[in-house]
């Protein structure tokens, strides 16, 4: 078989499986590492044959209702938008695959949530400085399917067009993270901005050699993960700064170590005259699985006892300083403190402000 003949196969099963169950999860995360993969090895048009690119673009019936996509603040002197890029789900089992099914489900109902699927939020950052037009990741793009992907069109309708942003700051490489860089055609959605990631995490995915040997995600997942993200950041290495943790990436903007999630993640830490905001990145996702339960090993993570590690840090450092957070998968819009309760935190939501 032609590997043109294999992509389109490849990508053909791959589609009609995320048709028939979109809460998959590994394979959501290997269709996800293949399509940003393929937009770099001149196979974009293939995923318009195999109709994988179609089913990302998706979109709701005009005649359903929607809420609100994004959230104004300020932080000081400056705007803010938390902008929504849509939602995803995966199943518990595999999101904390190592602990006791009964405790998780407990959990779950205790919050009134469903034992079946986890529901994660996709929440981005916007920011205007005095310099600068700055995103702080990128959303999903075309990684995942139709009810993620969204950032963009969301932005445009809060009044700011892709072109407008300049300045790109990237927590961590995970598709749902850096998926909005590349469109279908392999092309900058935000072309006029300047990237930052760390020099940590961009080492690690563009080594010649990137293993995941603690992870506990499948190898077929793994692959996926590694191909999306040396396909997106080998497109933006000429127009990328990295920064070493603690560094000023821009004015009002240091870079925070939080590494565990992946090899270089950074959390970022704003601030403007006497406020402040940290974008935590991907430390905790989930108020019952992830603060109520610090210690259980996450999936997600290169390095599970790392991200325990680190979320357990990260959670002590925001409690003691009542940090106001933003969380990209928590409920948008993902703004927020933690609080301690007994030995593990939960979780406060800001109270929505109509007026800015």
């Amino acid at each position: 078989m032609s590997k043109q003949h294999w992509y389109s196969a490849l990508l053909g099963r791959l589609t009609n499986y995320l048709a028939r169950s979109l809460r998959r999860w590994p394979l959501l995360l290997l269709a996800a590492g293949l399509t940003l993969g393929l937009l770099l090895s001149g196979q974009s048009g293939l995923l318009q044959e195999s109709g994988f690119a179609s089913a990302q673009d998706a979109e709701p019936s005009e005649t359903s209702p929607t809420n609100a996509a994004v959230y104004h603040f300020k932080v000081g002197d400056f705007k803010a938008m938390v902008v929504s890029d849509g939602t995803l789900s995966f199943p518990p089992s595999y999101f904390v695959p190592k602990a006791d099914p009964d405790a998780v489900a407990a959990a779950l109902t205790e919050h009134f949530l469903s034992t079946e699927a986890v529901f994660a939020h996709v929440n981005a950052l916007y920011l205007e400085t005095d310099e600068h037009k700055v995103l702080i990741d990128t959303g999903s793009g075309n990684a995942f399917g139709p009810t993620a992907g969204h950032l963009l069109t969301n932005l445009a309708a809060a009044g700011i067009a892709a072109t407008d942003i300049d300045t790109v700051i990237v927590t961590h490489a995970h598709p749902d993270h850096i998926g909005g860089i590349l469109d279908a055609e392999g092309q900058l959605r935000l072309p006029n901005a300047q990237f930052y990631i760390s020099q940590a995490e961009s080492d690690f995915w563009l080594a010649d050699t990137v293993e995941l040997p603690k992870s506990l995600l499948d190898e077929e997942t793994k692959a996926g993960l590694i191909a999306g993200a040396k396909a997106i950041l080998g497109a933006i290495q000429d127009r990328t700064t990295l920064f070493a943790m603690g560094d000023e990436v821009i004015p009002h903007i240091q870079a925070i170590d939080s590494a565990g999630h992946t090899a270089g993640q950074a959390a970022f830490l704003i601030t403007s005259g006497d406020e402040s905001l940290l974008s935590t990145g991907d430390v905790f996702f989930s108020d019952p699985l992830n603060l109520e339960n610090p210690d259980w090993e996450v999936a997600f993570d290169s390095d599970p006892e790392q991200g325990v590690i680190a979320r357990r840090e990260l959670l002590e450092t925001v409690t003691t300083e009542r940090r106001l957070l933003l969380v990209p998968h928590m409920p948008f819009p993902g703004l927020g403190h933690v609080r301690t309760q007994g030995d593990a935190y939960g979780w406060e939501p800001i109270v929505w402000r109509f007026n800015i």
